[in-house]
């Protein structure tokens, strides 16, 4: 007589064959394997491009550029207006203009004066300027030659002059001497044909003779 195992062995037996199945096949399997340490490979860290793509971009920042503050430049101070300068005087060779009547004498007189320093006494310088101012006017017009016959040797002028007035003039010693002088002159007057010329130089020479001042020739 046959004997049949209990049902309960016989489930315990199908589920040992069952889990014995399911580890042959596992084993067999080549991805189950486990990894050696030898084989296994650390993950490598992402590429720094790949991250930077990965990682969202920053925010821009707005820089608002100023523009440069203006500087206002100093003005140049406006140099102040020049005044004319003072004509320099003119020297007897270039007298002032002509036709400035006796208004003009003033300023001859002065160029005359600084043409040489002074070598007289004043008094006197003024005494010998009018006698040969005199003396000049009779030369010119023909008036009060008899005065001086020696001198004037013809008491007849062709062509006097008239208008005749002395501008300026000085006496200065001649040729360092004491007992002569040279005076000259600047006088104006109008010629026969009636043109009147201001300006013109002259001069006369003096003696003192006896005491007293004559002209010579």
């Amino acid at each position: 007589m046959t004997t049949h195992p209990a049902p309960h062995r016989r489930l315990l037996l199908t589920g040992l064959f069952l889990a014995l199945a399911g580890t042959l096949l596992l084993l067999d399997r080549p991805d189950d394997r486990p990894r050696t340490a030898a084989t296994a490979q650390p993950a490598l860290p992402a590429p720094v491009a790949d991250r930077a793509a990965e990682s969202p971009p920053a925010p821009a920042t707005t820089t608002s550029v100023q523009p440069p503050a203006r500087t206002t430049a100093p003005r140049k101070a406006t140099p102040a207006p020049r005044t004319p300068a003072a004509e320099p005087e003119a020297v007897p060779s270039g007298l002032p203009v002509s036709g400035d009547g006796p208004g003009g004498d003033y300023a001859i007189q002065r160029l005359l004066d600084r043409t040489t320093p002074a070598d007289l006494p004043p008094v006197l310088e003024r005494r010998l300027v009018a006698l040969a101012t005199r003396i000049w006017i009779a030369e010119t017009t023909g008036t009060g030659r008899e005065t001086w016959p020696a001198y004037f040797t013809s008491t007849e002028l062709r062509a006097p002059y008239r208008d005749v007035r002395v501008q300026a003039a000085i006496a200065r010693r001649a040729d360092d001497r004491d007992d002569q002088v040279l005076v000259r002159l600047v006088w104006a007057g109008a010629g026969a044909l009636g043109d009147f010329q201001d300006g013109r130089p002259a001069q006369v020479r003096l003696v003192l003779h006896h005491n007293e001042w004559g002209p010579i020739r």
